[in-house]
């Protein structure tokens, strides 16, 4: 395993524990209300035009799972495909030698 990769899953793995112990330490502390700002923001704004409040695109739960699901397919596969060309040794050879 080279130092980039080695570095970069010990940051993947100390940013994931980081946010597991605030998740923790905010459940425990009595804030459960974990539903996010943006209901309120929207009610909010809405009430402030006279307006009444709509989403953009209203998708259940499990729309909302599909979409995430397809969306999250989609930049996996992307993001696999511009690793190849990004860290491939034979098109990077030039940069190392000069950077």
């Amino acid at each position: 395993m080279d130092k980039f990769t080695k570095n970069a899953l010990i940051a993947c793995v100390a940013l994931s524990a980081l946010i597991i112990v605030f998740f923790y330490a905010g459940i425990t502390l009595g804030h459960a209300d974990l539903s996010g700002s943006d209901d309120k923001v929207n009610e909010n704004a809405a009430n402030a035009g006279n307006k009444i409040p709509t989403q953009l695109i209203a998708l259940d739960q499990n729309g909302e799972y599909v979409g995430f699901t397809i969306l999250s397919i989609i930049g996996g596969f992307t993001a696999g495909y511009i690793w190849v060309i990004i860290f491939d040794e034979e098109s990077n050879k030039g940069v190392e030698a000069h950077g």
